[in-house]
């Protein structure tokens, strides 16, 4: 077998160079700034939507900052330690040398066009990469070398899951002490339940770390000349080099696993290679690695430092190689006001059909929404229909984004990502379709989290409120798990978020970007609320508004619910809620004889839908506020029925008054309780250190203590029990000293109360002596016992 090799290298160029400073014209082509709607140069086959994803600190954001340069984008690397990356532009960004907002930006490379998307990697932001990933057709994950897969890779990863996103893998930081490339691989495969093809292996030396990598792929060893590593030459790997003997293991298993998922790379193997794992060409390896990765059966893993300039021209090269243009992704799947639902093709011709993930707001130009469009055109001037909202929006300009930069561009076309400016109403979520067309089409929202903390916003005087008000409108759009609503019996203006840290860079915003004048208070917890009892109420609105008589009846039965029990059909499920509403079949009202004629002609001015949204908009607005502290209604199950109309006195604001205030009624009667946010907390400790977690956990933080498993346990089913993954060995370099195996580490998981988790991680740290780490979601609302009720009722009321 290695004879065989020997022989078909010897045939082999000695070494070739690839160099982005030769040709010139070639760096001069791929810099040119691209249209999103595609033109002959970059066909949909040669488009790639692709997103950085990542835990924080892992290195996304200067991995992107080298793949710009490379790509001519740029004439120098940003770097975030000096502010004046192209990707992180805003203020606080560069402040904090951490990325909060998405960013979009447009190149080509080697004769493809890439619509990148770097996310942020901080849990406050997780809203960020929910929405990129709802959009894009194929992601790179970072790993760092050294901390391998962390707390929000894991989150990540299971949002890319939902979207069925095929990944690859860049095991960053590998010229850091303590990286460990082959234990990263495991992590992957234990951790994220996803099955490693290593493609690359690491060559580390002493006293220089990483210095080249060995392609597995082409059999080649990869290494990289010059500070900014421009240019990369490539040598056929000898029997004689470092690396040949962990190469041959390493193609060889590369071969085998190929062979196990993909019946093509059987039929390559023995009829082509004659049966010998190192006669499989380079380009059958290419094209089996990109259908295994389509079909999201495994994901390949390179590695390399970002920071060093070493690696990421491959990973370029792989998002190419590996990941889905948006031909290969499959068609959107959309519903319509009918009820059916029906594939979108991905067509130039066919009916329009995009999809807003993102707003943002630009003090020049302002909304700026960015959408996905799935079928047909967007072009400059035109006049859309929104199909979420149902309002009519009109198209000023098309824009193509480079991060803070702009390209104004004619339209934009299937599969492509681009930027609309002039939509007045359109949000994060919605649908916009041709103007013409009221077919109901949906695409499906995209997912939006609870937020855990709330503060208080005072404005310096009153001439500021009004400021004060637009910009939380401008921000709320931009950021929909930011919430803004005012408390009743305080008239203070509350703002809650995902953390302490997105207040924050809310109220940074404030004061940079909008120039208010303002005041935050102290963060607290958000609570939800909910109702203990069954009730049934009469709701009866009679109300004479501007000088004209509004009307409208309705009974309401309200109850409590646990979201994990199935519910029947017909029955609409939001932020923990479920909702039915019944409408008279005829529309018949209890309206007096005298009044029935004026009833049928008001009755013709609304339809079952405009009624239906109008008792919607009046369930949404009633559970929005509780009876104790004004949060939330979650948890509970309420049923609009026998709705009264009367004619000329019914409009569809009094049909939503008095379904919101016969839900508040009933939530006043129906023994209201308040419910806290429970988290699921994973500690991750040694085996010395378990017991004072768990005491820890279950005493001073009022947990319940669920289970204990090792890091690397996995839970695959039975039928890839068996799967031997190949890593390459570690060596844990401290000078020459070879550090041995790899220990995992204990994870206690447990459910905890998001107020007994606050400064959780110093309490952690003193516990573990430093060495342990722990991450946590959301899981829903736990009810509370009285004592604590109480204490949380005065505390908010001030009294102490």
């Amino acid at each position: 077998m290695l004879t065989s090799l020997l022989a078909s290298t010897a045939c082999r160029q000695k070494s070739r160079v690839v160099s982005l400073k030769t040709p010139l014209a070639y760096l001069i082509s791929t810099s040119k700034r691209t249209f999103a709607s595609g033109t002959k140069d970059f066909t949909l086959p040669k488009t790639r939507n692709i997103g950085i994803i990542a835990h924080i600190d892992a290195g996304k954001t200067t991995t992107t900052e080298r793949m710009l340069y490379y790509a001519g984008v740029t004439k120098r690397i940003g770097d975030i330690d000096d502010g004046d990356t192209v990707m992180d532009y805003l203020k606080a960004e560069r402040e904090r040398g951490i990325t909060i907002n998405s960013a979009a930006i447009t190149f080509g490379w080697k004769g493809h066009r890439i619509n990148l998307i770097d996310t942020p990697g901080h849990v406050d932001f997780t809203i960020e990469v929910e929405r990129a990933v709802r959009v894009l057709d194929g992601a790179v994950t970072i790993l760092d070398g050294v901390a391998g897969v962390e707390a929000q890779t894991e989150t990540v990863w299971r949002q890319a899951d939902r979207y069925g996103i095929p990944r690859i893998a860049f095991v960053n930081k590998m010229d850091r002490t303590g990286a460990a490339y082959g234990r990263t691989v495991l992590e992957i495969w234990k951790k994220l339940r996803a099955r490693p093809l290593v493609l690359q292996v690491p060559l580390m030396q002493e006293d220089k770390g990483l210095v080249a990598v060995a392609d597995l792929v082409t059999m080649e060893m990869v290494t990289w000349q010059g500070e900014d590593g421009l240019e990369m030459t490539r040598t056929p790997l000898q029997k004689e080099d470092a690396l040949w003997e962990e190469a041959v293991r390493g193609r060889t298993a590369l071969v085998e696993a190929l062979a196990e998922m993909d019946d093509g790379m059987v039929e390559t193997f023995l009829e082509e290679a004659g049966a010998d794992h190192l006669q499989v060409t380079a380009d059958s390896l290419k094209e089996a690695l990109r259908r295994v990765t389509l079909n999201n059966k495994a994901v390949p893993v390179l590695c390399g430092t970002a920071f060093k300039n070493i690696g990421v021209q491959p990973v370029l090269d792989a998002v190419l190689d590996y990941l889905p243009s948006p031909m290969d992704r499959p068609a959107a799947l959309a519903t319509y006001d009918s009820g059916k639902s029906a594939l979108v093709p991905l067509a130039e011709n066919g009916k329009l059909c995009a999809l807003a993930f993102k707003v943002t707001h630009d003090a020049r130009r302002g909304p700026l929404v960015y959408v996905k469009v799935y079928s047909g055109k967007i072009n400059t001037r035109m006049t859309l229909f929104n199909s979420t909202t149902h309002s009519k929006e009109r198209v000023n300009k098309l824009l193509q984004m480079y991060a803070k930069d702009v390209e104004e561009i004619p339209s934009i076309g299937p599969g492509n990502i681009g930027v609309i400016v002039g939509l007045r109403d359109t949000r994060t979520g919605d649908t916009l379709v041709q103007f013409n067309d009221k077919s109901g089409m949906q695409l499906g929202n995209i997912d939006i989290p609870s937020p855990a903390f709330f503060s208080a916003i005072e404005p310096a005087s009153v001439s500021e409120e009004k400021v004060i008000d637009e910009a939380l409108k401008n921000l709320t759009r931009e950021d929909p798990s930011l919430k803004v609503w005012t408390d009743q019996d305080s008239g203070q203006t509350l703002i809650s978020g995902m953390g302490e840290l997105h207040l924050e860079i809310v109220k940074d915003r404030l004061i940079n970007d909008f120039k208010c004048k303002a005041e935050m208070g102290k963060m607290r917890i958000s609570y939800r609320e909910t109702c203990q009892s069954p009730i049934s109420v009469s709701s009866v609105f009679d109300k004479e508004v501007m000088g004209k008589r509004s009307r409208a009846n309705c009974k309401i039965n309200l109850e409590s619910v646990d979201p994990e029990e199935p519910v029947e059909e017909g029955w609409i499920h939001d932020s923990g809620n479920y909702m039915h509403i019944e409408l008279p079949k005829d529309n018949d009202t209890a309206s007096s004889s005298s009044d029935q004629q004026g009833d049928n002609n008001q009755q013709m001015q609304f339809s079952k839908d405009d009624i239906r949204r109008a008792v919607q908009t009046g369930l949404a607005s009633g559970l929005a506020r509780g009876a104790i502290l004004g949060f939330p209604l979650t948890k509970v199950k309420v049923s609009v029925h026998d709705l009264e109309t009367f004619g000329a006195d019914t409009t569809l604001g009094s049909i939503s008054a008095c379904v919101s205030r016969g839900v508040q009624d009933a939530i006043k009667q129906a023994n209201p309780c308040l419910l806290e946010p429970m988290m699921e907390v994973h500690t991750e400790v040694n085996e010395n250190d378990i017991g004072s977690v768990v005491s820890d956990l279950s005493g001073t933080r009022r947990g319940h203590v669920i289970g204990l498993e090792s890091s690397m346990d996995t839970e695959q089913d039975s039928a890839t029990e068996d799967v031997e993954v190949y890593a390459p060995p570690d060596a844990f370099t401290s000078g020459n000293a070879v550090i041995g195996e790899y220990k995992a580490k204990q994870v206690v998981k447990a459910h905890v109360p998001l107020s007994s988790m606050l400064g959780y991680s110093n309490a952690l740290r003193s516990l573990t002596g430093g060495s342990g780490s722990f991450s946590m979601r959301v899981i829903g609302y736990g009810e509370m016992t009285k004592d604590r009720e109480r204490a949380v009722v005065n505390e908010m009321r001030g009294y102490y």
